[in-house]
């Protein structure tokens, strides 16, 4: 109903999990990361996501 309501709606993203509990768990942790590392994932830059994940500190 959510995304009925905001057509179009693209699949940016999908991971086949073993559970929904894992998938559920995955969806949350994802949610909490920054666009930046969103948009990483979503662009297959896998090896960017752990620099991404750093805290920046300010300098």
């Amino acid at each position: 109903m959510y995304t009925s309501a905001r057509l179009p709606v693209r699949l940016a993203y999908y991971h086949e999990c073993e559970s929904i509990d894992v998938a559920f768990a995955l969806e949350k942790r994802i949610q909490n990361w920054s666009r930046a590392k969103r948009l990483a994932l979503i662009e297959g830059r896998l090896d960017d996501l752990p620099r991404l994940s750093k805290k920046r500190r300010r300098g």
